[in-house]
């Protein structure tokens, strides 16, 4: 930001500062500084990407024939967009894939599989963000070889929170022996004498967590894409306290994905969730619940 002081009434001199015609010429000459300070501003932070107004993004767009959707992509992913097209330059190889996908998706947020006898590469990463996810398929098919085949996992992780509240009670007799009126009280009641273990206590052992992810994962009996399509043959494992779920769409099942369910036997919907993942040839979606103390903030 420039050093600019746009205070115009501290310069004139103390005899003219009651007079109401140099009070307004201050105000109004006050305003037009204003303006040429945010103009000069706006000059310096279109020099950059990160910081470029609308405008001239959208004339960056124009560059690399982008259409953009203002109702549906923020400022700051447009300007992500553009530096991630203009910095797409061979040579491409498996490490500049790695710095793409930090870029687009976040550190830590993706997993890589190549195999390589298949010639196939799967990318594993959250499906949430349905604008990161169409630039991502765009970056992919521009550096990937053509003989390479891109199948997408989706990855949805929900976590389930336990904890756990012990209270103790004393059992009050409200009748003694020799003096009984029938129904006037009950013949007992509880006194409450507070709480002894408290979620803070992390009483839950490891033992019940991971028989938790277990029952979970043997409780899920389908996936339902889009409200609609019902996939049944299911991958369900569990490793410690995560239950995992997994199966594939293929393309001709549904494109784009919308939406994804989990449900029981029963037809009962366990979770939903809403996504956008455009399927090319077919997709891996793979559901981790983790099982995890809660309560302990």
């Amino acid at each position: 930001m420039y050093d600019f002081n746009d205070q115009i009434c501290k310069y004139v001199p103390t005899w003219f500062r009651d007079i109401l015609e140099y009070q307004a010429l201050c105000q109004s000459e006050t305003e037009q500084f204003t303006a040429l300070q945010n103009a000069i501003q706006a000059i310096a932070n279109n020099f950059f990407f990160q910081t470029m107004d609308a405008q001239s993004i959208a004339q960056w767009e124009k560059v690399f024939s982008i259409i953009p959707n203002p109702q549906t992509e923020t400022l700051d992913f447009r300007r992500a967009r553009i530096i991630n097209r203009i910095s797409t330059r061979p040579p491409f190889t498996l490490g500049f894939l790695y710095q793409k996908l930090d870029q687009i998706i976040g550190p830590g947020q993706w997993q890589v599989e190549v195999d390589y006898p298949n010639y196939t590469l799967y990318i594993e990463a959250s499906a949430a963000d349905k604008n990161y996810w169409s630039e991502l398929a765009v970056t992919l098919n521009t550096i990937k070889p053509a003989h390479i085949v891109y199948t997408s996992r989706p990855l949805l992780s929900t976590p389930i929170q336990m904890s756990e509240t012990v209270h103790l009670s004393r059992l009050i007799y409200n009748y003694r022996l020799g003096s009984w009126g029938l129904g006037v009280l009950p013949f007992a009641s509880e006194q409450d004498q507070g709480v002894i273990v408290t979620p803070t206590q992390r009483s839950i052992q490891q033992e019940l967590l991971n028989q938790t992810a277990s029952f979970v994962a043997s409780d899920v009996a389908s996936a339902r894409l889009n409200g609609t399509i019902s996939i049944t043959s299911l991958s369900k494992t569990t490793d410690a306290n995560i239950a995992t779920i997994t199966y594939t769409v293929l393309e001709s099942q549904a494109n784009p994905i919308t939406q994804v369910e989990l449900l029981d036997a029963s037809g009962n919907v366990l979770e939903t969730a809403g996504v956008y993942v455009p399927v090319t040839g077919s997709a891996v979606f793979k559901h981790t619940i983790p099982v995890t103390l809660g309560g302990t903030a």
